[in-house]
Order: structure tokens, then sequence, then C-alpha cells
């Protein structure tokens, strides 16, 4: 008696996942180096969808360092620095505010898109779209 319950509960256990208070990482993100940052970005206008405001806005990262910004969403627009650094992450500051994103390719279908961290669950920030 004792057997078929220890073989019944064993075998709900490994039926049923375990329950973890860690999020589930995020697969499929091929995190983009330097020098695909600098080939597939720099130079090229973008479209951002930022998922969390919803928020649709137009960049444009010149060679030189600058960097146009244009809300297409509702007023506003800003012109800032970026620097590229080392470690593929991308920093931008405009009107004496800095934020830094990493860029990603989506394995799936190859769209780009960029996270704040490079942590396995990071939530998307925004997803972009070439001009």
């Amino acid at each position: 008696m004792f057997t078929r319950y220890a073989i019944r509960t064993l075998l709900c256990l490994a039926v049923v996942p375990a329950i973890s208070e860690e999020p589930v990482p995020i697969q499929g993100r091929v995190f983009l180096s330097k020098a695909e940052i600098e080939t597939t970005l720099i130079g090229k206008p973008i479209v951002s969808s930022n998922l969390s405001t919803g928020m649709v806005s137009r960049w444009q990262f010149y060679s030189d360092g600058r960097v146009d910004f244009v809300n297409q969403s509702g007023p506003g627009k800003a012109s800032g620095k970026w620097v590229l650094n080392a470690d593929g992450s991308m920093c931008v500051t405009m009107v004496s505010r800095t934020g830094c994103r990493y860029w990603f390719r989506n394995e799936k279908d190859g769209a780009i898109a960029n996270t704040s961290t490079r942590e396995p669950n990071a939530p998307t920030v925004a997803k972009i779209r070439f001009e």
C-alpha cells in the first residue's frame, strides 16, 4: 500500500512543473556586438515602438555621435549624443538625462529590439523597424 502511494506521489511530482518565483528566461535573443550595432543602426532612420508606453518615435543615430529623436505619438523632439560601449550597450544623453539599451535580434523572425539589461529575463523595452 505504501509503495503504491509513493509511486503515485512521484508520478505526480514528475508531471507537475516546479513552481518558481524566478521569471522564465526569454529565449531566442541574439545580442548585437558593438560592430553589428554600428553597421545595423548607425546612419539609418529607425522607428521605435515602446512596449510599455505605446509611444512611437523616430530615431536617427549619426556616425559623429549625434542623435535626433522625434515623437510620432505626440509633440516632442530632441537632439543629443550617443556612445557605444564595448559591451554592446548604447547610451543616449538628451536634455541632461542618460539612458542605456542593449540591442538584440530575435532568432525567430530577425526583428530588432532593445532592453535595459542583458539579464536573461529582462523585458523588451522597444521594438524597431527601419524606415
